[in-house]
């Protein structure tokens, strides 16, 4: 057996009752999300859609503008439009006359001379026209128009394709659909475009633990992960909560938990499977046996804090992650590991999609050398401060903090007055 092959039988054994002997580094974890995140973008991966519900899709191809805009030389201002040339030496001691004419408002009426024609912001110049002189240097009596400005060539007027060129490149594939992008495609007569479909994710929930003599719990991960999941460009097409029964902490079931994982993660429909729960070290962590039993188990067990117990592996050709139980857990595996799997399956960029800014930091972070660690972090006067500990605090550590700080692994923390790079909510 190599070396390698010992290794993945070391960290894909079962560690119930044992703990982790090995772990996979966040670099493998990462490389192995990112060969299964089945890249490029194949035909039965693409839908048309119509272009008032493709805000916040991914588009599958470029658009280009299937005409010049404007399409003809146009008013960019309300005014009049006349002939520049006509307009020299007005001035307030000095008006022209002009003739005022609605007949003469269209390209194919060409204004006669000394003429004008009133015209709205986007409206086609009458033929002739090269300029736009706005109602403030101007007054009108019946059709006798007074004006009080010159104007030069060119004034108020957009000109034919200033906007776009037809042909030009509207829209770069992949970007992620914007109401302006929408707008402008609506204003060139594009009403559907090809998108990237959403990921179909199936979201299986162990919930929580119930024991003897303590109140029971609300199920805290799976609103969290159809959130997240949602934020991705993901769409939860199974969600099935508490499809164990969560067993008082004397009973043993461990082959009916683990029949009912295998059932719900080999299951047709999805294009990814999270499991939430049961993926520890305790005598009840059984979906690691599940995934093994149904499908491969790839990895079990993360260098990350918080969230090590996470895991991966297929179930035919759909990739599976497995997802700590404990809420923060499961929120960092998901943050670090599930979410870019999501986001590469749906045409996105698989980094963080936090926005990131730089700053100081005012308290010592501390970290554990071999792990990823990510640090949750409030903003006190700019500076950087952490929330609670690497592996502890609970969810309300991370709804208390403004973001996270990503720690890399050969690292032991950063010191006061270091610069890092805090992800924010």
């Amino acid at each position: 057996m190599s070396r390698e092959e010992q290794s993945r039988q070391r960290r894909c054994g079962d560690v119930r009752l044992k703990g982790f002997s090995d772990r996979a580094s966040f670099e493998e974890a990462i490389a192995w999300l990112d060969v299964h995140a089945r890249p490029g973008l194949p035909a039965q991966n693409i839908e048309e859609v119509s272009v008032d519900t493709a805000l916040g899709r991914v588009l599958a191809e470029p658009i280009g503008a299937p005409a010049d805009i404007p399409a003809m030389d146009s008013a960019a201002v309300d005014g009049y439009a006349l002939r520049s040339a006509e307009t020299e030496g007005a001035t307030d001691y000095n008006p022209l006359l002009f003739t005022l004419n609605e007949t003469f408002n269209q390209p194919s009426h060409p204004l006669p001379l000394a003429g004008a024609a009133m015209v709205s912001a986007g409206t086609p110049l009458p033929g002739g026209a090269d300029a736009v002189l706005p109602f403030d240097a101007t007054q009108l009596t019946g059709t006798t128009l007074e004006i009080f400005a010159a104007v030069a060539a060119g004034s108020g007027v957009e000109r034919r394709g200033q906007q776009l060129r037809a042909g030009t490149a509207l829209i770069e594939a992949r970007r992620i659909l914007r109401p302006q992008d929408a707008g402008l495609l609506a204003s060139v007569g594009i009403d559907r475009v090809r998108v990237v479909r959403l990921p179909r994710v199936r979201l299986v929930i162990a919930g929580p633990k119930r024991f003897a003599g303590r109140p029971p719990t609300g199920d805290a991960n799976g609103p969290m992960l159809r959130g997240l999941i949602e934020r991705d460009g993901g769409m939860v097409v199974t969600m099935i909560i508490n499809m164990i029964e969560n067993m008082i902490e004397t009973t043993n079931a461990a082959e009916p938990r683990c029949e009912a994982f295998g059932e719900a993660i080999a299951a047709p429909g999805a294009d990814v499977i999270l499991v939430a729960g049961r993926t520890g070290t305790g005598v009840d962590d059984e979906a690691p046996l599940a995934l093994a039993k149904v499908g491969e188990l790839a990895i079990h067990g993360v260098a990350l804090r918080p969230g090590g117990s996470a895991g991966m592996g297929l179930a035919g050709a759909t990739p599976v992650l497995l997802l700590p139980g404990d809420p923060l857990g499961c929120w960092c595996a998901y943050e670090l590991l599930a979410g870019r799997l999501i986001r590469s399956l749906g045409g996105r960029s698989p980094e963080l999609p936090q926005l990131v800014r730089e700053a100081e930091v005012g308290r010592k972070i501390v970290s554990a050398i071999g792990f990823v660690d990510l640090c949750r972090v409030r903003l006190v006067d700019g500076r950087v401060e952490p929330v609670g500990s690497a592996e502890f605090g609970g969810l309300a550590s991370s709804v208390r903090a403004d973001g996270f700080v990503v720690i890399p692994a050969p690292l032991e923390g950063y010191a006061p007055g270091t610069r890092v790079k805090v992800h924010l909510y």
